[in-house]
């Protein structure tokens, strides 16, 4: 394997040149970030539609007219297949496993999030004088760092990282504490809160759930159903109140992710209720959601100097079985689901609105990362990345900008680690081969077990699996062998 060349530097520095002669060129657009949880393509109206012609069983209006103001991915992958890893991606700008405290990803509030770089989201926006604010679930660890004495308050979290303004749920409605944190203290849900221990009950959590210790602390007046109207709310009111400088916003939404919460309405909307079970409704919340942020940016005259990321930390639920019975398909087709190795595991929704940038209803097949949002960022706002700390983001502006149709990563990493795993997987082009390992704390023992050219088989069927066939032999070994040093070097996954 080669490193990343001088040639290949001089190149980037080029181009990051002309990018930011012709930002500089105008006002800094503000950048927003949504990014959701456990939405599958299947789960957008749109792309219902496309696969079966119907209308969609859980409409998403808003979602969908992003799609047609602006440019959506077909080939889109959230960094791993579930959410913790992936939020240490999205703010990094490399892959999980890069994380040495935690290359599996943070689970616990008490965790280190294992982040001491300089160049994050947040930070980058920051250093170019943007506001910035964080808004729903962290999910990162780092709010403690150890055992609190005081629940009242956060030493970390989205503070730690050059937030102006936050409110957070260390780990979303999912699990203790259940407590909103605004600027790093407890954000009472009413007058007479009180932290106390949450009863199992009082979480929403099916029963299926009862033996996984979901109880803890809290709020005494906790309601999940609560989170969906709190976190959009407080965002329309923060884009409406932004003026003198420009802002960046990372949304993190608490839908859709379990307990399935519904508010019974918002903005106006019915939302419990409203299809054919609760996962459905949660669905429509997050559109409403969107739609919400979407008509304060349009109100306060804010939309068009505005680049709206809308994405998703991993794949979809296929949750509710009376939606999968009438159609409704979260992986759209695909194999495999939110926590699988495959591609309905970390093929998710990404979609770019940006105004006279960015071309309506446009499409990009070219393959993309959500942690490229860091190099993109950091191309907006004309503040360099140090490219021996940041080494698999890359900056979607040319392909915004319809400038560009060239490939941007060289490998795609993707690790799972469900019940039958651990999983690991690496794809070059379109071949994409699946290994297993002994366990999650090393590569002792990786098999290959599965290979796929996706340009022919994007459903990864196993009837089609090139794994045995003996012309394909040399390709399994040496991706393989790729796969072995890139997860033991720093070396970039980029062309």
């Amino acid at each position: 394997m080669k490193s990343f060349t001088l040639l290949n530097k001089v190149c980037f520095l080029v181009l990051f040149a002309g990018f930011s002669r012709l930002l500089s060129a105008q006002e800094q657009p503000n950048v927003i970030i949504v990014m959701a949880d456990d939405i599958g393509l299947g789960d957008i109206g749109f792309y219902h539609k496309e696969r079966t012609g119907k209308e969609p069983l859980v409409p998403t209006p808003n979602i969908d007219e992003l799609i047609a103001n602006g440019m959506r991915f077909s080939d889109a992958h959230s960094p791993a297949s579930l959410c913790a890893p992936t939020r240490y991606s999205m703010m990094t700008g490399n892959y999980p496993y890069r994380n040495t405290n935690s290359p599996w990803g943070v689970w616990s509030p008490l965790s280190n999030d294992g982040i001491n770089d300089s160049n994050t989201l947040s930070r980058i926006a920051k250093k170019a004088g943007y506001n910035t604010a964080f808004f729903g679930k962290w999910g990162l660890g780092g709010v403690w760092n150890g055992a609190p004495d005081d629940y009242s308050k956060t030493e970390g979290g989205a503070q730690k990282f050059d937030f102006n303004y936050s409110i957070e749920l260390p780990q979303g409605i999912q699990n203790k504490p259940y407590v909103y944190y605004e600027n790093g203290e407890w954000m009472k849900l009413k007058t007479d809160s009180e932290l106390v221990h949450i009863p199992f009950e009082q979480t929403e959590y099916g029963e299926d759930n009862k033996e996984r210790n979901r109880d803890g602390i809290g709020d005494s007046n906790w309601n999940p159903s609560l989170a969906g109207p709190i976190l959009a709310n407080k965002a329309v009111n923060y884009i409406e109140k932004q003026s003198e400088k420009p802002f960046f916003m990372y949304y993190c939404s608490q839908a859709v992710h379990v307990p399935h919460t519904p508010a019974k309405t918002l903005d106006g909307i019915k939302i419990k209720g409203s299809t054919l079970g609760s996962h459905g409704d949660m669905i429509a919340e997050l559109d409403a959601q969107v739609g919400m942020m979407i008509k304060a940016l349009k109100k306060s005259r804010k939309y068009k100097n505005t680049l709206f990321v809308f994405t998703s930390d991993n794949g979809g639920l296929n949750e509710n079985k009376a939606l999968r019975r009438a159609g409704h398909d979260s992986s759209n087709g695909l194999a495999g689901k939110k926590a699988s190795i495959y591609e309905g595991g970390h093929r998710v929704p990404f979609i770019a609105v940006w105004p006279g940038k960015i071309a309506k209803n446009s499409e990009s097949h070219v393959p993309i990362v959500g942690q490229d949002m860091v190099a993109t960022l950091s191309a907006i706002v004309n503040i360099p990345l140090d490219n021996t700390k940041i080494l698999d983001s890359a900056n979607l502006l040319p392909i915004f900008q319809k400038q560009s149709t060239k490939p941007l990563h060289k490998y795609l990493i993707h690790r799972s680690q469900d019940v039958k795993g651990p999983f690991h997987a690496i794809r070059e082009g379109d071949f994409k081969l699946i290994m297993i390992a002994d366990s999650k704390k090393n590569l002792k023992g990786l098999k290959a077990i599965e290979l796929y050219d996706l340009k022919d088989n994007l459903k990864e069927k196993k009837n089609k699996n090139l794994i045995n066939e003996p012309g394909q032999a040399d390709r399994v070994k040496k991706m393989q062998e790729t796969y072995l040093e890139l997860s033991n070097n720093r070396e970039t996954t980029l062309f």
